[in-house]
């Protein structure tokens, strides 16, 4: 670290010194500059411009999954009837009844409805957060009562939305649920981690079915869990001219934090160094940024920097972060998981998380079918991440890191699942049609439209679905990774029972000269015990561990076995503020040793209708990122993807004419279309890329990979509005770039 400070310090006096050259008779008429300087306050760094306070960097904080003592979790009961008040809001329409029953103190409400459109909300009182918690539980009984069973609708089940209020009751965030269908009483109940300003928490139970006879509820309880907080003590601080170093240590990790002034005294950079002295696991951790000045800007995930008007933003870890205050602004920041900001009208706090629990860090199929999930992160013995970003004047010129090369927009990934799938439909669907003869052969498809796709096949052959045992099949996979498809094993065998470490092995050995190092488990939703990765094959104690042999063969991606659930292409969703979207993600808590990255995928109920025009317009304008999951050669999708004329096998018109228009967009420099591999590894590429701007219109920018980023894009918005992209080609180490004015 000395020696890139070293570096910083001798361009940027370079820079400081030639312009000071030319400059010097300009500057005699003009008003002294303001300039930051820093100052070791107690634990804290305080930022001041001039004799201003501007913001405190504060001592990083750290919570545990787990509470030390028992008082730190509680549940409660929520009554609807309380001294003799009823506290709950009830919107209904008539004609309809409210009673309550006497089953206990008060604790079931019935809701008896006389015509078949009929709606009511029901809402609880605020419950206030008088500490600060971690998670919440919501859980209570429910009975729905339908006038008829014979018309009934998935749209029509009773809907559970939970809100977060910060101070003053503004709401942060809101989380949406169903309830399900079930006969007799049913249990809802969800778990959810709080932003860190969460102050209060109602919920509402709404319906506007047409088919609704009675409803029930009893039994509300709540929970809470306090956050087991294990400070960090400031071991040391030192102080060298521009540069403050601080030393944070508790029983578990040590950070080391640099604040550095630039020789010019323009810009405040920060990198915090987080090293494992334990294996620990750690629920949330981040570092806290307090602004004195108004927040006037924001960088949105579709790259548009807009007013700063919700009460809490969020980011992710794909998109840069970007603020724009009164009389500063902070920005390149790398390698958080997230950033959560939130607006105080008058002030901001910003939060920079290293871990995050709202994240999905780990999950595998029970054996009762069930999902089960953990959202600590787990911080191995020695692991050591560095952190970095920077506080510059609000007038500066701002660079964003464009998530697509060569001056891309929308992101957009195929993925295929083997399943069911049949060669001659494959061929159909890979070359256009399976006749060779026919003047379409290999100009249309995948390959005949140069679209990459990662593509699921099966190891073993079982009846009606061929394998890589089938010499047929086998050459034609071999084919499709000469064409520069990423050919993926969809497990070893279709049947999850069958997939032992045996046969794995033998898998992984048989494709090991294709060099493969993805992977797509299959077929577990059924709780079968096996050894798939979310199976039981990263459990190191089970029979069926096989995670070991991933790592010896040198695999580095598998699919996360979740389908986001969405009505767009765009898995970012940069309209919802208060989420936080994850695509791909490494998570240390999946297996032994090193660990795989794992990605998320969407799987739509209907993709041709996605992939439109105006729906690829909208996600390239968005700078969309989408991971697809579908099943293009599986024999249901007939007169779908595929048709069949004259013995042979054809793509259909309408998928024919979506991945036309794909590449259309594609050969337009609209979208880049990569494999899951090109674009995990585009991704972690560019998190080695450190920003650093050194006046109004100039960017140091610090290539820590061992080798060139083609097409390498900034992304710069103009004083009228417009952006501008910059493609170069950026090399190891130091490159200097200029911004358009």
């Amino acid at each position: 670290m000395t020696k890139r400070l070293a570096v910083f310090a001798v361009i940027i006096m370079f820079i400081s010194t030639f312009s000071t050259a030319i400059f010097a008779t300009g500057k005699q008429n003009l008003p002294e500059k303001t300039h930051f300087s820093i100052e070791a306050k107690g634990n804290a760094v305080e930022i001041l411009k001039g004799n201003q306070g501007v913001a405190k960097i504060l001592p990083p904080e750290f919570l545990n999954n787990t509470p030390t003592k028992k008082e730190e979790s509680f549940s409660t009961d929520i009554p609807f009837i309380e001294n003799g008040v009823i506290q709950w809001k009830i919107k209904k329409s008539e004609p309809s009844d409210i009673s309550f029953l006497t089953d206990g103190r008060n604790k079931v409400l019935k809701l008896d409805f006389h015509t078949m459109n009929a709606f009511y909300k029901i809402t609880s009182p605020y419950i206030s957060l008088k500490d600060e918690y971690q998670s919440v539980m919501l859980s209570f009984d429910y009975k729905v009562d339908y006038q008829s069973l014979i018309h009934f609708k998935e749209e029509e089940n009773v809907n559970v939305e939970i809100a977060i209020f910060g101070e003053n009751k503004t709401k942060i965030l809101s989380l949406p649920e169903k309830l399900k269908l079930t006969p007799g009483w049913g249990m809802f109940k969800t778990s959810f981690s709080l932003p860190i300003n969460a102050r209060y928490i109602t919920f509402e139970i709404s319906q506007n079915g047409k088919n609704i006879q009675t409803v029930q509820f009893r039994n509300f309880k709540i929970g809470f869990v306090k956050p087991s907080k294990y400070s960090f003590a400031l071991k040391r601080v030192d102080k060298y001219n521009n540069l403050i170093e601080q030393e944070f240590e508790n029983g578990f990790q040590k950070i080391t934090r640099k604040v550095f002034v630039s020789s010019s005294e323009d810009v405040i950079n920060v990198e915090e160094i987080l090293k494992s002295k334990e294996d620990h696991q750690v629920f949330k951790e981040y570092s806290p940024v307090v602004f004195e000045s108004k927040p006037l800007f924001i960088l949105k995930r579709d790259y548009s920097i807009s007013k700063f008007t919700s009460p809490m933003y969020v980011t992710d870890s794909l998109s840069d972060f970007y603020l724009k205050l009164d009389n500063c602004a902070m920005g390149y920041a790398n390698n958080y998981d997230s950033i959560e900001t939130y607006n105080l009208k008058n002030k901001a706090n910003v939060f920079l998380f290293f871990s995050n629990s709202d994240d999905i860090k780990y999950f595998l199929i029970g054996k009762n079918k069930e999902h089960i999930w953990t959202t600590t992160q787990l911080f191995k013995k020695g692991f050591e991440k560095s952190f970095t970003y920077s506080i510059f004047p609000a007038d500066f010129g701002y660079a964003i890191k464009s998530r697509a090369p060569d001056g891309r927009k929308g992101i957009l990934v195929f993925s295929n699942h083997a399943d069911s799938n049949m060669i001659s439909i494959i061929k159909a669907i890979m070359f256009g049609t399976t006749d060779t003869k026919d003047s379409s052969y290999m100009k249309k498809g995948f390959v005949g439209y140069k679209i990459p796709i990662t593509w699921g096949f099966f190891y073993k052959s079982i009846k009606g679905i061929p394998g890589f045992y089938n010499p047929e099949y086998k050459k034609l996979i071999e084919f499709l990774a000469q064409k520069g498809i990423e050919v993926v094993l969809h497990t070893a065998s279709p049947i999850a029972k069958e997939n032992t470490p045996q046969l794995i092995e033998k898998a992984l050995n048989a494709t090991s000269y294709l060099k493969l190092d993805d992977w797509i488990d299959h077929s577990l939703s059924d709780g079968t015990r096996c050894g798939d990765l979310k199976s039981e094959g990263a459990i190191k104690t089970s029979k069926n561990y096989t995670f070991n042999l991933f790592l010896k063969h040198g695999y580095k991606y598998c699919w996360s076995y979740l389908d986001v659930k969405l009505d767009d292409l765009n898995m970012l969703e940069p309209n919802q503020v208060n989420k936080h979207p994850q695509i791909f993600f490494k998570n240390y808590n999946f297996g032994e040793g090193d660990s795989l990255y794992q990605w998320n995928s969407v799987r739509y109920r209907n993709l041709l209708s996605m992939l439109t025009k105006p729906r690829l317009e909208k996600f390239v304008n968005e700078n969309g990122v989408c991971i697809i999951h579908d099943y293009f050669a599986h024999p249901m999708q007939k007169r779908k993807f595929f048709i069949v004329k004259n013995k042979n096998v054809y793509i259909s018109r309408q998928l024919d004419n979506n991945l036309k228009l794909v590449a259309t967009f594609k050969d337009k420099k609209l979208l880049w279309v990569p494999t899951v591999k090109q674009f995990i590894n585009y991704e972690i590429a560019l998190k080695n890329v450190i920003i650093t701007p050194l006046d109004k219109s100039t960017l140091l920018v610090d290539n820590k990979n061992g080798f060139d980023i083609k097409g390498f894009t900034l992304i710069t918005i103009l004083q009228n509005g417009q952006e501008r992209r910059i493609v170069t080609t950026l090399v190891p180490g130091i490159n200097i770039i200029s911004l358009p004015q």
